[in-house]
This record gives C-alpha cells, sequence and structure tokens, in this order.
C-alpha cells in the first residue's frame, strides 16, 4: 500500500513540475502573487508601469494559480501601443476572447438544467458566436463577423445619426431632473454612474431594439441590474469563478445551482428580458418589413439562414452588458474629473457658452474633443484589453505561443508612459490638439482597442459622450465634497494611483478602473 501512494505521489508531483514548467522563459513574470489579492486593480496596473518603466516588449502575471499549482491560467501582455495595433490588426490567431466558449457553455447548461426560455434551442453547436472560437470552423468564424459588421454599418450609417443625437437628447431631461432631485439642488453629494447608466442603456437599447426604454422602466431597470452585477461578476478576477470555469462539463452537471457563480443567474434574468422585448419588438415588425434597427437586421439574417436564433440575443445581451456601462462609467470619469480640474471645466463651459451650446458633434467643438478623450487616456475605465484566447499556434514578438493561451494589451500602461505622454500624471486636454487647435488623436491612445476585436460601438458611445457631457454642463457645476476622498490635484503616480485603482475593487457597482467614491457635487447653473 505504501508503495502505491508513493507512486501517486510521484506521479503528481512530476504531473505538476509537468504543468509549472516554463512555456516562455524570456516573457518576464511581474508581480507574480498579487493580482487576485482585495486591492488587484491597484497591483494589476501598478505592474503595467513597471513593465513600460523596464521597457518590456510582453510579460505576464497569474489570473490563477492554485490547488498546488495544479490549475494554472497566466495572462500574457503586449507593452508596445505601436506592435499592438499591428498585432491585433494582421494576427488572425489572436482572435476570440476568452469568455466566448467556457463562459458561454456555463450559461447554456444552467439554462437548459432550469428548463428556462428556448433552452431547447440553445445548444453549443447552434451558437455561432460560441463556435467561432476554434477557427476550424469556418461558419462559426463567419456568423461572428456577421455580427459585428452589422452592428458597425448600422451605428456608421450617418442618415442615422440624427436619429442616435435624438434618443441621446430625449433622455437630457429625464437625467437633467432626476440628478437635480437626488442631488437636492447641489447640496448632497451624488454618485453619478446610478443615473447616467439608465440614460445610457436606454440610448443603447432604443438603438439596438427601436423600443424606448423610457416608457418600460420596470425592464430598464432590471437589464441594468442584471448587466451591471453580471459584467461586475464576470471581469472581476476571483479564484472561485476561474475554477470553476475550468470544470469539466460532466463534472459540473453534478453540482447543485445554489453554488454556481451568481452571474449565471443575472445572465438568465438578462436573456429573458431580451426575449420579451424581442416580442414586444416583433409586435410591430416583421421579416420582410424595412429593417431600422440592429435586431430587425439580425432577425433578417436569422430567416435567410446566416445566423442562429440565439446569435441574434447573444449580440444584444453584449451590446446591453458592454455598450451602457462602459458609456456611463465613461461619463462619470468626465464629470469626476472636471470636478477635480475647475479650471478646465470653467474653460470648457465659456467655449460651450460662446456657442450657445449649439454643437452638434466633436468637430465642432474640439475642446470638448480633447477633454473627453484626455479623460479616456487619464482615467481609462478598462485598463486592459479583454483576454484574446489564441486560436492557433503563432509567434507573437519573438514568442511561440500555443492555442488557448491568453495575451492583451495594457491600455493604462501606454497611456501612463512619458514615452507616449508628456508629462502623463498631468490632466492636460491641450496635448489632443495641435497647433491650430484642431483635435488631433495620438497613435498611442487605443481606448475602444484596435483591430478584429476594436469596440464595434465606438462610433455611438462618442455620440452620447459628446451630447451627455455637453448637456450637463450647461445645466451644471461639478464640484467635490467636503469629504471627498478624490484630492483636487494630484500630479505623481502613486498618487494617481491611489486615486483611480487603490481599492478600486471594493468599489459599489464598479469592475472597472475608478475611485472608490465617485460621489460629486452637481450644483444647478443659473440658465
Amino acid at each position: 500500500m505504501l508503495y502505491e501512494v508513493g507512486a501517486l505521489c510521484a506521479s503528481l508531483a512530476l504531473f505538476r513540475l509537468w504543468l509549472n514548467r516554463d512555456k516562455h522563459p524570456n516573457v518576464p513574470h511581474i508581480l507574480p502573487e498579487v493580482p487576485l489579492k482585495d486591492d488587484g486593480p491597484y497591483w494589476i496596473v501598478k505592474s503595467y508601469l513597471e513593465g513600460h518603466r523596464r521597457n518590456l516588449p510582453l510579460y505576464s502575471y497569474p489570473l490563477l494559480d492554485t490547488f498546488f499549482g495544479f490549475l494554472k491560467l497566466n495572462l500574457h501582455v503586449i507593452n508596445d501601443p505601436i506592435k499592438s495595433k499591428e498585432i491585433f490588426t494582421k494576427s488572425e490567431a489572436v482572435g476570440g476572447h476568452m469568455e466566448m466558449y467556457p463562459w458561454w457553455y456555463l450559461v447554456q447548461e444552467y439554462r437548459q438544467r432550469t428548463k428556462g426560455r428556448k433552452a431547447e434551442t440553445m445548444h453549443r453547436d447552434h451558437i455561432g458566436i460560441v463556435r467561432e472560437h476554434s477557427r476550424s470552423d469556418p461558419q462559426g468564424t463567419k456568423i461572428a463577423k456577421l455580427c459585428r459588421r452589422r452592428l458597425m454599418e448600422l451605428a456608421a450609417k450617418k442618415q442615422f445619426e440624427s436619429k442616435w443625437v435624438a434618443k441621446v437628447d430625449a433622455q437630457i431631461s429625464w437625467l437633467v431632473e432626476s440628478l437635480k432631485k437626488v442631488g437636492e439642488n447641489g447640496t448632497k453629494p451624488i454618485d453619478t454612474f446610478t443615473y447616467t447608466m439608465p440614460a445610457a442603456m436606454t440610448v443603447v437599447l432604443d438603438f439596438a431594439l427601436d423600443i424606448d426604454l423610457s416608457k418600460h422602466t420596470d425592464y430598464r431597470d432590471r437589464i441594468c441590474t442584471y448587466a451591471t452585477k453580471g459584467l461586475e461578476s464576470v471581469i472581476r478576477l476571483d479564484k472561485y469563478k476561474l475554477i470553476f470555469i475550468n470544470i469539466p462539463t460532466w463534472l459540473r452537471a453534478w453540482i447543485p445551482l445554489k453554488y454556481w457563480p451568481s452571474w449565471v443567474p443575472y445572465m438568465q434574468g438578462l436573456y429573458d428580458d431580451i426575449l420579451d422585448l424581442q416580442d414586444m419588438h416583433n409586435k410591430n415588425w416583421s421579416v420582410g418589413d424595412e429593417a431600422t434597427s440592429l435586431l430587425a437586421i439580425l432577425q433578417t439574417d436569422h430567416a435567410q439562414g446566416k445566423m442562429y436564433e440565439w446569435d441574434v440575443v447573444i449580440l444584444i445581451q453584449q451590446l446591453c452588458m458592454t455598450g451602457a456601462d462602459t458609456t456611463a462609467l465613461s461619463l462619470s470619469g468626465v464629470l469626476i474629473t472636471l470636478a477635480r480640474f475647475p479650471e478646465i471645466q470653467e474653460k470648457l463651459f465659456k467655449i460651450l457658452e460662446a456657442q450657445d451650446f449649439r454643437a452638434d458633434e466633436f468637430k465642432d467643438c474640439p475642446y470638448l474633443h480633447a477633454v473627453v478623450y484626455e479623460t479616456y487616456r487619464y482615467c481609462p475605465i478598462i485598463y486592459r484589453t479583454l483576454f484574446h484566447s489564441i486560436t492557433e499556434k503563432t509567434e507573437i514578438l519573438g514568442e511561440t505561443f500555443e492555442k488557448d493561451e491568453l495575451i492583451s494589451f495594457s491600455i493604462a500602461g501606454a497611456n501612463m508612459n512619458e514615452k507616449y505622454f508628456k508629462s502623463p500624471w498631468k490632466f492636460q486636454p491641450e496635448r489632443h490638439l495641435n497647433e491650430n487647435g484642431d483635435f488631433q488623436k495620438s497613435v498611442y491612445q487605443q481606448p475602444f482597442n484596435t483591430g478584429k476585436r476594436s469596440c464595434p460601438g465606438q462610433i455611438l458611445a462618442d455620440i452620447e459622450l459628446f451630447h451627455f457631457t455637453k448637456n450637463l454642463m450647461k445645466h451644471f457645476k461639478f464640484e467635490l465634497h467636503k469629504d471627498s476622498v478624490i484630492k483636487p490635484v494630484v500630479e505623481t503616480e502613486e498618487g494617481w494611483l491611489n486615486i483611480w485603482s487603490r481599492d478600486s475593487a471594493n468599489a459599489p457597482l464598479h469592475h472597472f478602473l475608478q475611485p472608490k467614491d465617485r460621489r460629486i457635487l452637481l450644483v444647478p447653473r443659473e440658465n
């Protein structure tokens, strides 16, 4: 018996050594023990800055290292924004996101076990977006590309731009009145995200479904909750979640649903509401009618056999989770930053006031364009790109990576690098203006990522940021409250880190880079 036990232990030890072998000995590991701690965002961003200081083209840190080393998962980070753009643009292998396959497997398994609506059609082989993870599945790749193209084509149609602007403007009066009421006319600090999120979600779903959710606030509020909590749980790095998605399907079938990650039921609720809204949309539209909404376009493609039923639902779900939340948090970042730098706020207000707040787009007000993009740089809510799961053996910056290894780009690291932005710890909108005062985007800044996996909703996001910021500037002056932990001016690395990443993992309704306390005063202006 002792021999058998000894042989088992020796076998496990050898297996562990094999798992822990260094696949990339030339790729440095930075801060290997800290990313999964409670203060993870602080240490992760700090590692990005360290990588840039050391001029490392590529480095890695562990997302998962537990069970005595038997479960390991490393994320490899590209530092150079120019190289990153080249890789993500040209490389077919740097493809699907990590969550494209294991997370959807959980959602599909949960829905079938709970016998949710349309569970019988939610099969892995009938979700092209999931099948696309493998480049050996050309049909899945074709469907995924079509979904992205449909979204980008609709957002880019100039004849619809006035329609998108009208959808944003329709939310302004509700947003202004809500902020005045809850903020008690500028005397009570409020977290603007709580109100910008429903406004952004209404715009996104009006764009996607051609349904005004301000008339269906029960759906709007519920979808906001599902999307925020679901995305927060999905994005947050914790061992339980990462271990769970690595459990084989046959073994997960024996785990009671009460022990499943909390984000899975949120996703089920989100799907149910999307299916309800789809039915609502189809009361006034059928295949063959003019398709002016994203849902109508996708359903037409489905009717023509170009995609599956659940591809339609999942794309709308992705838009809910990533289109509204990021816009609302970016707007929150703009307002917080303007509160911290009142002289910049006053300059912007005078420029907009001189135009009688009639500017219709960024080109009409380059300084507002510069303020928004300097906010993207100075407080990047997404401090790294989503994990890209390599789809086939490929070479990146001289290193050979195998299928399913993870790659990402350090957005925050590049944004705060002296090599790319002079005095990076200073908030300077002027750095985005040329000598003629026109906006000039830096080639080093990639707030929406780049290449084949860049954000397809960038056009709509810019429209929302422009009009929400312009109109809130017209009605409010933004100020820090007396107990605010956010200092008015911080121009050092550690000062910036303490505001934008320290304790940010514990911020309410937060899963990106934001201050723990986002509350500010919105003082009504005398119009």
